[in-house]
């Protein structure tokens, strides 16, 4: 640890400094100093930009004085500048470059205020034809990635998981589990909020379509929750920003029984914006697949061998509405909710043979498994914000809650056969769980900003409360009476109750031509699982702390460098801690470990970004060290009278991550834009199985690509692709497999209809292969899913955003700007 943090802290002062200095004979009389604020603005919604770059530089010499970025307000402040002459660039990536001339500092003019500086979007005409500027897949932020989903073509008509194949830091395997720069333990949050669905499959359930970008956040500070250990995905739904009323609808169908829809409409006028909209998906997965299972004892090796082939089906829908209401200039309140249901379905059936050797017994038999998970849930948010007359001075309160009944069912069927797999005649073996788990999850936050001397501090507080009960059913249907009978000994019940109160305060400030932010986050958590079926308790109860940090070194407007430490926890689920067996097929059965810690990440980030006109270059090292690493292990048991393959979980000593990440977006001219993303990591495990210490180490790689092309009449062309590379697991390893995607899109009617055609998966590449095994057993897996899906999705504008844009552009142009509207 003390090597890589040297490392890191020698490369990062090491640093050489580009950027322009006054010479040794400038500057050494006292002037007075003076401020310049201002606003950056969408010139046609009026809309704050965030991440903005401003630089003020002097006349005589344009030389530069201090560059910033704008804050999430889009407001910006240059303290301390001498008397002088000055202009301001400000820039951003889609809009024009803006220049402000004859900005003047003296002893009469100490603080200057712009007001509203408006940049226009980067839109060119050519008599009749409007060209608007083609924004980049991924935005790389200070501290996120941004990923539009509009410009990934092949996502359109899929799930959010279909658009984070291709995205950095991001891998998704054959079954649609994402991990987050190698690790699933992220928390996904939907519009800052979190989703009662987390992870993978919270994000199978959200159609692209719906959704305006991603936000990536790999080292969170001490002002976000600190849950996922490698991290933060927010998802920003779509929006509408202009007056009057506007909308949009997607439709989408796609090969073997995929359907999706969705549809949002806004009214916008003065103080008033209110929207109301829904969506709908109908999608058919059918995926093949091939197991291998030996077991050891003594002598005898048993051995099972299948091949699958089933389908899984997702439907979801749900509807919203929201109104915005501005109370006074400075204050406005919000209040939205969404109502919907979600299914997700299994249906999968095999062919067995199951053999011992030396040979004893050889027998073939058919398997069957049914499975249904029913989500019906509501939530409801309410915000208040309130801004005071210094900008960045600002109270934001928030209430939110949500609440889901989760009804699962499971069917497991065996039939004995002939080697042709011809049923024998006899009665099959049919066994059944269900599962009921009603959960409500309320949070109270109240979060405070105020400028502070040089800088600017940070507090905040909230409340979270998850509660939730569980009620597991397992059940042998018994032929002599032909009734479902509940096996006692695995059926039970218990209550989960999480309770975390917390507390954050971060200050950030320049030093020098340093930009720092400190921040500490203060947690009391309760969390108590009452198994009510045994009549025991389980109650965990420590006080945690948080700390982040960044720091940022500008060392011109095209080079930034910058270090970020955070410290992440991720928490064990109800189910990971609840002690009794839960069967997961006819032959798996999980149970989870009471005695279950929390585990806890420090993670260490040194960053490069080298930006220019046609995109950025950055280059991304981490570290990643985690302690009571909750780890899944496998074995061999007896339960409910057969043999069957079992997995739980349990604290590993430690892991660690150490990695490089290359990213580059480049708009290569007027046509072509391409984006290339490479990581490459070291990843070690140490951990105990079986009361023997063990140590697993791999080296891994990804790569991602992103091309696209603008055509003639409108249209643009996408090919894309990443490879996962092969890695290793505590008991295990994981081989590597490539995806390829192209996708066509159609502007039609002045922009108003889009026509997009995707094909996923082209090669049929798409395979997952792992290994794993233990003293007593070893098991094969290989996953294929269904190659190539083919997608048509119709995107239709309601009162088209971009026409409207652009007229509002046209009145602003013939507008007289002051200093409190500059044009």
């Amino acid at each position: 640890m003390r090597g890589v943090m040297g490392f890191l802290l020698t490369l990062f002062i090491g640093v050489p400094v580009f950027a322009n200095h006054t010479s040794p004979g400038e500057g050494t009389v006292a002037l007075p100093a003076g401020t310049v604020r201002g606003m950056i603005l969408d010139s046609t919604t009026r809309g704050a930009i965030e991440y903005a770059t401003i630089g003020i530089y002097r006349v005589k010499d344009s030389s530069l004085v201090n560059g910033l970025v704008t804050g999430v307000d889009g407001t910006f402040v240059f303290k301390d500048i001498p008397a002088g002459e000055y202009y301001i660039d400000a820039n951003f990536i889609g809009y024009v470059p803006r220049r402000i001339s004859t900005v003047v500092i003296g002893s009469q003019r100490k603080a200057l205020d712009l007001g509203n500086v408006l940049l226009h979007p980067d839109v060119t005409r050519i008599q009749e034809v409007t060209v608007v500027a083609q924004s980049q897949r991924v935005e790389y932020k200070i501290d996120k990635k941004v990923v539009n989903i509009a410009q990934d073509l092949s996502a359109s008509g899929g799930s959010l998981v279909n658009a984070l194949e291709n995205t950095p830091s991001i891998e998704v395997d054959v079954e649609g589990n994402v991990s987050l720069r190698g690790s699933g333990n992220f928390q996904l949050l939907i519009d800052g909020k979190p989703s009662i669905i987390g992870g993978s499959e919270g994000l199978q359930q959200i159609p692209a379509s719906a959704v305006q970008s991603m936000e990536i956040i790999t080292s969170p500070s001490a002002k976000y929750d600190p849950d996922g250990a490698a991290g933060i995905i927010n998802v920003i739904m779509k929006k509408q920003k202009n007056n009057g009323v506007g909308g949009i609808a997607n439709v989408s169908v796609g090969t073997r029984d995929k359907y999706s829809a969705d549809l949002l409409l806004n009214f916008r006028r003065s103080k008033l914006n209110y929207f109301i909209g829904g969506e709908f998906a109908d999608q058919r997965n059918f995926n093949k697949g091939e197991n291998e299972r030996r077991t050891y004892l003594n002598d005898t090796t048993t051995t099972i061998l299948t091949e699958s082939d089933g389908v899984f089906r997702r439907r979801s829908y749900n509807l919203k509405s929201g109104i915005d209401y501005a109370l006074t200039d400075k204050s406005s309140l919000s209040l939205s909710g969404v109502v919907g249901a979600r299914e997700f379905s299994r249906d999968f059936s095999g062919n067995s043979q199951w053999f011992t050797q030396p040979a004893k017994r050889d027998s073939f038999y058919t398997t069957q498994n049914v499975s249904g998970d029913n989500d019906f849930f509501y939530n409801l948010n309410l915000d208040f914000l309130k801004k005071y007359d210094e900008d960045g001075h600002q109270l934001m309160a928030s209430v939110y809650y949500e609440s889901a009944r989760e009804d699962e069912e499971e069917e497991d069927i065996i039939r004995s056969t002939d080697l042709r797999y011809i049923p024998t005649g006899n009665e099959p073996n049919r066994t059944r769980s269900k599962t009921e788990t009603p959960e409500n999850i309320l949070r109270a936050e109240l979060d405070y900003s105020k400028p502070l001397g040089s800088g600017k501090l940070e507090a905040g507080l909230q409340s979270r409360w998850d509660a939730d009960k569980a009620k597991y059913v397992y059940e042998d249907f018994v032929l002599p009476i032909n009734e479902w009978l509940q096996n006692d000994s695995v059926s039970n019940s218990l209550e989960y109750l999480d309770a975390i109160q917390s507390a954050y305060l971060i200050y950030s400030a320049h030093l020098g031509k340093f930009e720092y932010q400190a921040g500490l986050r203060a947690e009391y958590n309760k969390r108590t699982l009452d198994q009510i079926t045994i009549d025991e308790s389980f109650t965990y109860e420590k006080l945690h702390f948080f700390p982040s940090f960044y720091l940022t070194r500008k060392i011109s407007d095209a080079h930034q460098v910058q270090f970020n430490y955070s410290r992440r926890i991720q928490r064990p689920r109800e189910r990971d801690l609840n002690p009794f067996k839960e069967f997961r097929g006819i032959d798996n059965v999980f149970f989870g470990n009471p005695a279950l810690k929390p585990e806890f990440t420090n993670a260490f980030e040194l960053n490069y970004q080298y930006t220019h006109k046609g995109g950025f270059v950055s280059l991304e090292t981490y570290y990643r060290g985690t302690s009571d690493k909750i780890t899944r292990l496998s074995g061999y048991d007896t339960i409910a009278g057969r043999p069957v393959f079992t997995s739980t979980t349990m604290n590993a000593n430690k892991d660690n991550s150490l990695g490089i990440e290359l990213m580059t977006n480049w708009e290569l001219n007027r046509w072509w834009q391409l984006n290339v993303t490479g990581n490459f990591f070291r990843y070690q495990l140490n951990g105990q199985v079986e009361g023997e210490e063990v140590k697993s180490v791999t080296t891994s790689w990804r790569t991602n690509f992103s091309s696209s092309f603008k055509l003639k009449w409108d249209t643009r062309f996408q090919i894309s692709g990443f490879y996962n590379g092969p890695s290793n697991t505590l008991q295990g390893k994981r081989e590597g497999f490539f995806v390829a995607n192209v996708a066509l899109r159609k502007e039609m009617l002045k922009k108003q209809l889009t026509v997009s055609l995707n094909a996923r998966d082209i090669f049929s590449t798409g395979v997952f292969t792992n290994i794993s095994e233990g003293s007593n057993f070893y098991t094969y897996n290989k996953g294929r899913r269904e190659s190539p899906v083919v997608m048509l999705n119709l995107t239709f504008r309601i009162n088209n955003y971009r026409q409207a844009a652009n007229r509002q552009q046209d009145e602003n142009d013939s507008d007289e700007g002051g200093m409190d509207d500059m044009m």
